[in-house]
């Protein structure tokens, strides 16, 4: 178990604050494409070259296809758990715009940009929870002025970027389905398949989380859901023995039975 965990524990971005992660957005095409190849039988270690290239990824220059590479990489490949990757492989079976897919593509693209992290599960599930469904670029632009009076990074950032960043974040967040609408955007909850629910369940549990800490951790806003919502998910986990869960008012039990990397 702590073999299996160890990986997980470094799958969330923990470094400055910086634009780059966000700045190619959801990559959603470049994204389905890489974990279908892989789900063929490419192999990992062939991944990068072969993308490069110019024989996965079809973008005529060379500059793009290695900086959609250095993102992609970022995101899901960096931490090394080839748990995570199968599973990303296995779900692009389903097809692009599958729940499966798209929301474990998007719990990692949220906790591999600390940016997105910060703004789904603060302003954005704070307008969800008043029931405010519309957002505006304005709204990205007001967080990064809460965000520049902590961080002088981004104090530093030409307004220029700031727009543009705040442009690519709210695209992305359509393209997962967190959003709809091109030009008024809205907020709209995601369908978050069980899957994705025991990968979360299990990157808190191997941060050191246990119990109501679980259950309570901030990491469920960025489905726009309540501590009800988180004890639905883990019941259904439950009722498919993924996990042991009982919930008594604040106290609560709860074990994995089934494995990171092992069959369900």
């Amino acid at each position: 178990m702590e073999f299996m965990f160890e990986s997980l524990r470094s799958v969330r971005d923990r470094s400055q604050l910086s634009a780059r992660n966000s700045s190619k957005g959801a990559l959603i095409k470049e994204v389905f494409s890489i974990f279908q190849a892989i789900s063929d039988g490419l192999s990992i270690e062939d991944l990068r070259q072969t993308i490069l290239e110019g024989r996965l990824l079809l973008h005529s220059s060379y500059e793009t296809r290695r900086s959609i590479w250095n993102h992609v990489n970022r995101r899901y490949f960096v931490f090394n758990n080839k748990w995570i990757v199968q599973s990303l492989a296995e779900a692009s079976k389903e097809g692009i715009n599958s729940p499966h897919f798209l929301s474990l593509a998007y719990l990692f693209f949220v906790l591999r940009d600390r940016f997105v992290y910060r703004f789904v599960t603060g302003p954005l599930c704070e307008l969800w929870k008043k029931q405010i469904t519309s957002v505006e670029r304005g709204d990205f632009l007001s967080f990064l002025e809460s965000e520049s009076q902590q961080n002088p990074i981004v104090d530093r950032w030409y307004d220029s970027t700031k727009k543009k960043l705040a442009s690519n974040m709210l695209s992305a967040l359509r393209d997962f389905g967190v959003l709809t609408g091109v030009r008024g955007k809205k907020i709209q909850r995601p369908t978050i398949v069980s899957e994705t629910v025991f990968h979360l369940l299990t990157i808190l549990m191997a941060e050191g989380l246990r119990g109501q800490a679980v259950v309570e951790a901030p990491d469920w806003r960025m489905f726009l859901w309540t501590e009800a919502d988180v004890a639905r998910a883990l019941n259904e986990l439950s009722l498919r023995r993924w996990i042991g869960f009982e919930k008594t008012g604040r106290t609560v039990i709860l074990e994995l039975k089934r494995l990171p990397g092992v069959e369900k």
